[in-house]
Protein backbone atom coordinates (compact mmCIF):
# COMPACT_ATOMS: atom_id res chain seq x y z
CA UNK A 1 0.00 0.00 0.00
CA UNK A 2 1.13 3.53 -0.77
CA UNK A 3 0.59 4.65 2.83
CA UNK A 4 2.95 1.94 4.07
CA UNK A 5 5.53 3.03 1.49
CA UNK A 6 5.30 6.63 2.69
CA UNK A 7 5.61 5.68 6.34
CA UNK A 8 8.64 3.50 5.61
CA UNK A 9 10.31 6.45 3.89
CA UNK A 10 9.54 8.68 6.85
CA UNK A 11 10.98 6.12 9.26
CA UNK A 12 14.12 5.77 7.14
CA UNK A 13 14.78 9.50 7.74
CA UNK A 14 14.17 9.42 11.48
CA UNK A 15 16.68 10.75 14.01
CA UNK A 16 16.35 9.69 17.64
CA UNK A 17 18.31 12.69 18.90
CA UNK A 18 16.10 15.07 16.94
CA UNK A 19 12.98 13.39 18.32
CA UNK A 20 14.31 13.94 21.86
CA UNK A 21 15.11 17.58 21.06
CA UNK A 22 11.72 18.41 19.54
CA UNK A 23 9.59 16.50 22.08
CA UNK A 24 9.54 19.27 24.72
CA UNK A 25 8.89 21.93 22.07
CA UNK A 26 5.74 20.06 21.01
CA UNK A 27 5.14 18.96 24.61
CA UNK A 28 5.14 15.31 23.61
CA UNK A 29 6.00 14.66 27.23
CA UNK A 30 4.18 13.41 30.29
CA UNK A 31 1.58 15.97 31.28
CA UNK A 32 2.11 18.04 28.11
CA UNK A 33 -0.63 18.96 25.67
CA UNK A 34 0.97 16.56 23.18
CA UNK A 35 1.44 13.79 25.74
CA UNK A 36 -0.25 11.06 23.71
CA UNK A 37 1.52 11.88 20.46
CA UNK A 38 4.46 9.95 19.02
CA UNK A 39 7.55 11.17 17.20
CA UNK A 40 9.90 9.58 14.69
CA UNK A 41 12.22 12.58 14.68
CA UNK A 42 12.09 13.73 11.06
CA UNK A 43 12.96 17.30 10.13
CA UNK A 44 10.43 19.47 8.31
CA UNK A 45 12.48 20.05 5.10
CA UNK A 46 12.78 16.28 4.68
CA UNK A 47 9.04 15.83 5.21
CA UNK A 48 8.41 18.42 2.49
CA UNK A 49 10.63 16.49 0.07
CA UNK A 50 8.83 13.24 0.80
CA UNK A 51 5.41 14.91 0.52
CA UNK A 52 6.31 16.26 -2.90
CA UNK A 53 6.85 12.71 -4.17
CA UNK A 54 3.34 11.69 -3.14
CA UNK A 55 1.18 14.69 -4.04
CA UNK A 56 -1.04 12.46 -6.21
CA UNK A 57 -2.17 10.00 -3.54
CA UNK A 58 -5.90 9.44 -3.19
CA UNK A 59 -7.98 11.23 -0.59
CA UNK A 60 -8.65 7.88 1.10
CA UNK A 61 -4.92 7.32 1.54
CA UNK A 62 -4.53 10.91 2.67
CA UNK A 63 -7.06 10.39 5.44
CA UNK A 64 -5.29 7.20 6.53
CA UNK A 65 -2.14 9.26 6.98
CA UNK A 66 -4.05 11.99 8.84
CA UNK A 67 -5.20 9.38 11.35
CA UNK A 68 -1.72 8.01 12.00
CA UNK A 69 -0.37 7.88 15.55
CA UNK A 70 2.88 9.60 14.56
CA UNK A 71 3.16 13.35 14.41
CA UNK A 72 5.35 13.50 11.30
CA UNK A 73 2.96 11.32 9.30
CA UNK A 74 0.09 13.69 10.04
CA UNK A 75 2.29 16.68 9.18
CA UNK A 76 3.20 15.13 5.84
CA UNK A 77 -0.49 14.45 5.15
CA UNK A 78 -1.27 18.11 5.79
CA UNK A 79 1.50 19.18 3.42
CA UNK A 80 -0.08 17.04 0.71
CA UNK A 81 -3.56 18.34 1.53
CA UNK A 82 -2.35 21.95 1.25
CA UNK A 83 -0.87 21.19 -2.17
CA UNK A 84 -4.07 19.53 -3.36
CA UNK A 85 -6.16 22.43 -2.10
CA UNK A 86 -3.99 24.99 -3.87
CA UNK A 87 -3.63 23.16 -7.18
CA UNK A 88 -6.93 21.33 -7.70
CA UNK A 89 -9.10 24.43 -7.78
CA UNK A 90 -12.40 22.73 -8.54
CA UNK A 91 -12.06 20.44 -5.52
CA UNK A 92 -11.33 23.08 -2.89
CA UNK A 93 -14.61 22.61 -1.06
CA UNK A 94 -13.97 18.87 -0.85
CA UNK A 95 -10.51 19.41 0.63
CA UNK A 96 -11.86 21.87 3.18
CA UNK A 97 -14.40 19.24 4.25
CA UNK A 98 -11.63 16.66 4.62
CA UNK A 99 -9.65 19.12 6.72
CA UNK A 100 -12.55 19.98 9.02
CA UNK A 101 -13.76 16.39 9.30
CA UNK A 102 -10.28 15.39 10.47
CA UNK A 103 -9.62 18.37 12.72
CA UNK A 104 -9.38 16.09 15.76
CA UNK A 105 -6.11 14.82 14.32
CA UNK A 106 -4.67 18.30 13.67
CA UNK A 107 -3.72 18.33 17.29
CA UNK A 108 -0.61 20.37 17.94
CA UNK A 109 0.34 23.97 17.31
CA UNK A 110 2.69 23.28 14.40
CA UNK A 111 0.09 21.16 12.58
CA UNK A 112 -2.46 23.94 12.99
CA UNK A 113 -0.14 26.79 12.09
CA UNK A 114 1.15 25.29 8.85
CA UNK A 115 -2.28 24.34 7.56
CA UNK A 116 -5.07 26.57 8.88
CA UNK A 117 -4.26 29.80 6.96
CA UNK A 118 -3.50 27.92 3.74
CA UNK A 119 -6.75 25.97 3.70
CA UNK A 120 -9.44 27.39 5.98
CA UNK A 121 -8.21 30.97 5.78
CA UNK A 122 -8.03 30.96 2.00
CA UNK A 123 -11.43 29.29 1.70
CA UNK A 124 -13.41 31.63 3.95
CA UNK A 125 -11.77 34.69 2.40
CA UNK A 126 -12.89 33.59 -1.05
CA UNK A 127 -16.29 32.43 0.22
CA UNK A 128 -17.45 35.10 2.65
CA UNK A 129 -20.73 33.28 3.20
CA UNK A 130 -18.65 30.54 4.88
CA UNK A 131 -17.15 32.73 7.61
CA UNK A 132 -19.27 30.88 10.15
CA UNK A 133 -16.76 28.04 9.80
CA UNK A 134 -14.38 30.14 11.92
CA UNK A 135 -16.96 30.99 14.54
CA UNK A 136 -18.24 27.40 14.72
CA UNK A 137 -14.67 26.18 15.31
CA UNK A 138 -14.18 28.81 18.00
CA UNK A 139 -17.25 27.49 19.83
CA UNK A 140 -15.89 23.96 20.06
CA UNK A 141 -14.58 22.77 23.42
CA UNK A 142 -11.36 21.76 21.68
CA UNK A 143 -8.22 23.86 21.93
CA UNK A 144 -6.87 22.93 18.51
CA UNK A 145 -10.13 23.73 16.71
CA UNK A 146 -10.20 27.03 18.56
CA UNK A 147 -6.62 27.68 17.46
CA UNK A 148 -7.49 26.76 13.86
CA UNK A 149 -10.16 29.47 13.98
CA UNK A 150 -7.86 32.32 15.01
CA UNK A 151 -4.75 31.23 13.09
CA UNK A 152 -6.81 30.87 9.90
CA UNK A 153 -7.31 34.62 10.02
CA UNK A 154 -3.64 35.14 9.21
CA UNK A 155 -4.61 34.71 5.55
CA UNK A 156 -7.42 37.25 5.94
CA UNK A 157 -5.10 39.76 7.57
CA UNK A 158 -2.74 39.58 4.61
CA UNK A 159 -5.74 40.40 2.42
CA UNK A 160 -6.56 43.36 4.72
CA UNK A 161 -9.80 41.81 5.95
CA UNK A 162 -9.61 42.24 9.71
CA UNK A 163 -13.09 41.74 11.13
CA UNK A 164 -12.80 37.99 11.94
CA UNK A 165 -9.44 38.50 13.67
CA UNK A 166 -10.87 41.25 15.85
CA UNK A 167 -14.04 39.33 16.70
CA UNK A 168 -12.17 36.18 17.66
CA UNK A 169 -9.55 38.12 19.60
CA UNK A 170 -12.33 39.72 21.61
CA UNK A 171 -13.94 36.35 22.17
CA UNK A 172 -10.70 34.77 23.39
CA UNK A 173 -9.79 37.50 25.90
CA UNK A 174 -10.89 35.24 28.74
CA UNK A 175 -9.73 31.97 27.26
CA UNK A 176 -7.95 29.82 29.87
CA UNK A 177 -5.14 28.38 27.73
CA UNK A 178 -1.84 30.10 26.99
CA UNK A 179 -1.64 28.56 23.48
CA UNK A 180 -4.73 30.54 22.52
CA UNK A 181 -3.32 33.66 24.17
CA UNK A 182 -0.13 33.29 22.10
CA UNK A 183 -2.09 32.69 18.89
CA UNK A 184 -4.26 35.77 19.44
CA UNK A 185 -1.24 37.93 20.27
CA UNK A 186 0.50 36.65 17.15
CA UNK A 187 -2.49 37.50 14.93
CA UNK A 188 -2.79 40.95 16.48
CA UNK A 189 0.90 41.51 15.78
CA UNK A 190 0.28 40.48 12.17
CA UNK A 191 -2.66 42.88 12.09
CA UNK A 192 -0.35 45.67 13.22
CA UNK A 193 2.01 44.95 10.34
CA UNK A 194 -0.80 45.64 7.91
CA UNK A 195 -2.66 48.40 9.73
CA UNK A 196 -1.11 49.83 12.88
CA UNK A 197 -4.19 51.94 13.59
CA UNK A 198 -6.30 48.79 13.89
CA UNK A 199 -3.85 47.35 16.40
CA UNK A 200 -3.77 50.55 18.45
CA UNK A 201 -7.57 50.64 18.43
CA UNK A 202 -7.72 47.11 19.82
CA UNK A 203 -5.03 47.76 22.42
CA UNK A 204 -6.61 51.01 23.59
CA UNK A 205 -9.85 49.15 24.17
CA UNK A 206 -8.62 45.86 25.61
CA UNK A 207 -4.99 46.10 26.81
CA UNK A 208 -6.10 46.12 30.45
CA UNK A 209 -8.13 42.93 29.87
CA UNK A 210 -5.66 40.95 27.78
CA UNK A 211 -3.74 38.05 29.32
CA UNK A 212 -0.11 39.08 29.77
CA UNK A 213 1.33 36.71 27.16
CA UNK A 214 -1.30 37.78 24.61
CA UNK A 215 -0.43 41.42 25.20
CA UNK A 216 3.32 40.81 24.97
CA UNK A 217 2.98 39.00 21.65
CA UNK A 218 0.70 41.71 20.28
CA UNK A 219 3.01 44.63 21.13
CA UNK A 220 6.29 42.91 20.29
CA UNK A 221 7.02 45.13 17.26
CA UNK A 222 5.92 48.42 18.78
CA UNK A 223 8.48 51.05 19.85
CA UNK A 224 9.81 50.51 23.37
CA UNK A 225 7.99 53.53 24.79
CA UNK A 226 4.65 52.23 23.54
CA UNK A 227 5.36 48.69 24.74
CA UNK A 228 6.03 50.04 28.23
CA UNK A 229 2.87 52.12 28.08
CA UNK A 230 0.61 49.19 27.25
CA UNK A 231 2.34 46.91 29.75
CA UNK A 232 1.80 49.63 32.33
CA UNK A 233 -1.88 49.78 31.48
CA UNK A 234 -2.04 46.07 32.15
Amino acid sequence: MITEEIIKEIISNSEKDYAKWVAPILQVTEGGYGENDKLYGVRTPILRKIAKKYYNISTNDLEVLLHDDYHEVRMLALMILIHKYKTEKYKKENYVKIYLNNADYINNWDLVDVSAPNIVGDYVYTNRDKLDILYDLSNKNHIWKQRIAIVSTQYLIKKRFYEPTIKLSEKYLNHPHHLIHKAVGWMLRELGKQDIKELYSFLDKYANKMPRVMLRYAIERLPEVERKFYLGVK
